[in-house]
């Protein structure tokens, strides 16, 4: 009676993406979000148009390609290039926040500074998850 154990399968460059694995399904979610909160913030607390609907569904498509290329991206880059990597994270963060800011009406400079600020916060805490996970890997 003896027992064989199977053979590993064997991996052949990168994980394929499947329509259930976490790195598509947080860009669409987050894509989602974005888009409806963009077209609840614009319409001002009106009734709902087509130009709401529309912003929606563009600033979401967006933000969910952009977030789900730029993952794949920095996953491509892993172990090397700390600083780029944490700096799209930190462009993408402080423009969708900005954006954001900028369709309630809001002075513009206080959109810039928002957005600054999110993108500072978004550097560090990035830069900062990259450099340790690489350090201790």
């Amino acid at each position: 009676m003896a027992q064989h154990a199977a053979p590993a399968p064997r991996r052949t460059g990168g994980a394929t993406l499947s329509p259930t694995s976490a790195a598509v399904v947080v860009p669409v979610l987050t894509g989602i979000a974005y888009g409806f909160w963009a077209a609840n913030i614009q319409r001002y607390g009106g009734e709902v148009t087509g130009g709401n609907i529309a912003l929606g569904f563009v600033t979401g498509i967006i933000v969910a390609a952009l977030c789900l290329g730029i993952h794949q991206w920095s996953r491509q880059q892993a172990g090397r290039h700390f600083v780029t990597r944490a700096g799209v994270w930190a462009v993408f963060a402080g423009i969708a926040v900005g954006f954001l800011q900028s369709l309630a009406n809001g002075a513009i400079l206080w959109s810039v500074v928002l957005g600054g600020i999110v993108a500072a916060s978004t550097f560090v805490a990035t830069y900062y998850r990259y450099y340790s996970s690489n350090e201790y890997a």
